[in-house]
This record gives structure tokens, C-alpha cells and sequence, in this order.
């Protein structure tokens, strides 16, 4: 893969000093070591934060050659995750071998690398182990988004760490065509693609990477998806096509096509990408999946006071629902006390 083709795509937005107060949550860095390396992840909880919530986690990752706190400007979740109680975090990658760029790691079989496709898996998986064991956040709800480059990469993630990421949503970006190629023994991920037409990083037709209808295809056929999209017009040039899950995998693609778009992120991404990702869990669409545990919310086989707690947390928002009707209301109190010291299975 040319040089160009990443530092193309770069977001040319440099380290840029953030505020530690925004949007009235606490925001800051993190800081671990994987395998020998130091590594870092911004990180913003949202305002009033409690552990108790056991909340998803939405992690974006920036553009070729850029940094964490670029990422923000590249899609703010900040003030949503006020609104939607999640954590919102801010990947940064590592300065790779070839050139010294923050660039996500790639490795073309036998061919190309920039040497960090290892170190940079090793790291997705360190920073959710961090924010599961600091912040007690949801290890069934983890999400990945990224744009350009980052987006590159979190195709990957789908393919090579779907075990631990619920869905992803690339920008801007499409799969490596060796990713494509070697994804058959990855499990089902939930898919919502941004792309517009005119991106000259990933050719909407295909070139250099396979073409976006490939992909979803792809995508569709390994997900168990419907197989027939709905197709709604949204305006502006973009139309929405969505393959609805099916019963027997619970898990939906998604993609916002832009007509004549570039390469950029949209104003209108975090909303649709959080309102897609946010239904689903490891296991597919929460309100799609058999359990035997009903009112179990934190996924611990049990019915206890964690449940209730997370029901209070989450009131008249989705992440105490466990009625599976989207919002958290006194049903889902009844139910948890209805089921209470109930275990599954």
C-alpha cells in the first residue's frame, strides 16, 4: 500500500489541548502498558458517572498520522454521552516502524506492513480490559468507530477481534482486501459503514479496495442479516440502506451512502452511528437474543441488587431497559423484582 494512501487520508488536525471539563463530564488520559509499550487513551465519562451503570463504550479511532484529542473534532460523542450514559473514548495510535507515522497497524500477507497490525490488536484489547477493570464498563457492549485510516483498522477489529467488539462503524473507509479475504473464521459483528461516493481513500466502486456493495454483501451473508435493505431517502444525498437482523443471528448491517460525498466525517455520524451500534451486544440485538434470565441486565446469570441498580441508573434512557422495549421505565423495576434471585443456566 503507497505511502499516500495514508497520509492522504490524514486529519489535519495536529495535538490539540482539550479542556478536562467539557460537556459536563470528566475527561482524561489513560495510561497503560502493553506488552513493553507505553500506551495511552483519552477518556471522557460523562457527567455524573457512577460505576454502578456498567455502561457500553463507544471508541473512536483517528485518521493516519493523527492524535487522540484530533479524534474529537473528528466525531464529538461527548454531549451524547451525557444524554445516552456511555463512555466515550479516544484511541491513540502508536508512531509505526516505517515511518515513524501515528498510523494504525496494517499487514498484507506476505506483502506490505508498516509493523504495528500486532501491537495495535494486542492494544484494543488492553484498553478494554483497562476500562472494564477501572471503569467497570460493559464488555458485552463494546463498540469500535474510525475514521479514514482509523476506520481501516477498525474493519479489522471486526474481522480479527469480534470476540470482544459488539459493532464498528468505519468512516470514510473500507476493508483491506486481505482483510476481506482472511475475515471467514471471525463471528458475526454488527456493521453501520459511512462512505461517500467521491472518497478518494476508498473508492465507493471498488479500485485498490473491494467496492462498498462487496463489502456489505459480505457482511450481510456472514451476519444472517435480512437480505433485502430498506432503502430510505434522508436528504442531502444521503440515503440510508438497512439489512435488519434476523432471528437467527440477531445481528444488522447498516450503511449511510453519500452522494458525492468525500473524505470526511459527516455532521450527522455520531448521532446515526451511536442510535445503530448502541442496539446491539455481543450477541447480536439485545431484544433479538433468547436468554433464560429475564431481568438479568449486567450479564452475570443472576438477578440481584446490580440489576435494580442499573434499572435506576438507567431510568427513562435504553441501558436499564431489560423488558427489551428500548427505554427504562417501572416495567423493568417489575421485572427485576418479579426475577429476583433467579440465576440462568
Amino acid at each position: 500500500m503507497a505511502t499516500w494512501k495514508y497520509f492522504a487520508a490524514t486529519a489535519v488536525l495536529g495535538l490539540v489541548w482539550v479542556s478536562s471539563a467539557i460537556a459536563g463530564g470528566l475527561q482524561s488520559t489513560q495510561y497503560i502498558n502493553v506488552d513493553g509499550l507505553s500506551r495511552q487513551y483519552l477518556i471522557y465519562l460523562p457527567v455524573d458517572f457512577s460505576e454502578d451503570e456498567n455502561m457500553p463504550v463507544m471508541m473512536w479511532h483517528h485518521g493516519g498520522g493523527g492524535t487522540a484529542n484530533g479524534g474529537i473534532y473528528e466525531a464529538d460523542f461527548r454531549s451524547l454521552a451525557d444524554s445516552e450514559r456511555f463512555i466515550a473514548v479516544y484511541a491513540q495510535a502508536y508512531p509505526d516502524v516505517l515511518e515513524g507515522c501515528t498510523c494504525w497497524g496494517y499487514e498484507e500477507p506476505g506483502g506490505y506492513e508498516n509493523g504495528n497490525w500486532e501491537i495495535d490488536l494486542a492494544y484494543t484489547s488492553a484498553v478494554i480490559d483497562d476500562l472494564v477493570d477501572s471503569f467497570n464498563a460493559n464488555r458485552s457492549r463494546i463498540y469500535a468507530g474510525g475514521y479514514s485510516m482509523g476506520g481501516s483498522y477498525v474493519w479489522d477489529l471486526a474481522c480479527n477481534k469480534s470476540d470482544e467488539i459488539a459493532a464498528v462503524a468505519p468512516v470514510a473507509a473500507s476493508m483491506y482486501q486481505w482483510t476481506l479475504d482472511l475475515c471467514d473464521s471471525a463471528a458475526s459483528t454488527a456493521i453501520c459503514h459511512i462512505l461517500g461516493t467521491n472518497d478518494f481513500y476508498a473508492p465507493y466502486d471498488g479500485g485498490w479496495v473491494p467496492s462498498a456493495a462487496e463489502q456489505h454483501t459480505y457482511w450481510v451473508d456472514k451476519n444472517d442479516s435480512e437480505p433485502t435493505p430498506e432503502v430510505v431517502n434522508l436528504g442531502g444525498g444521503v440515503t440510508r440502506y438497512t439489512w435488519a437482523e434476523q432471528a437467527e443471528s440477531c445481528h444488522a448491517v447498516q450503511h449511510f451512502k453519500r452522494q458525492g460525498g468525500g473524505h470526511d466525517v459527516p455532521s450527522f455520524a455520531v448521532s446515526v452511528i451511536w442510535e445503530f451500534v448502541s442496539r446491539h451486544e455481543l450477541d447480536g440485538v439485545t431484544d433479538c437474543i433468547e436468554t433464560e434470565c429475564s431481568g438479568d441486565l449486567n450479564g452475570d446469570d443472576a438477578v440481584g441488587v446490580d440489576d435494580l441498580l442499573g434499572v435506576i441508573a438507567g431510568w427513562g434512557g435504553p441501558n436499564g431497559d431489560v423488558d427489551g422495549n428500548g427505554t427504562t421505565t417501572v416495567d423493568d423495576l417489575l421485572l427485576v423484582i418479579s426475577e429476583w434471585g433467579n440465576t440462568c443456566p
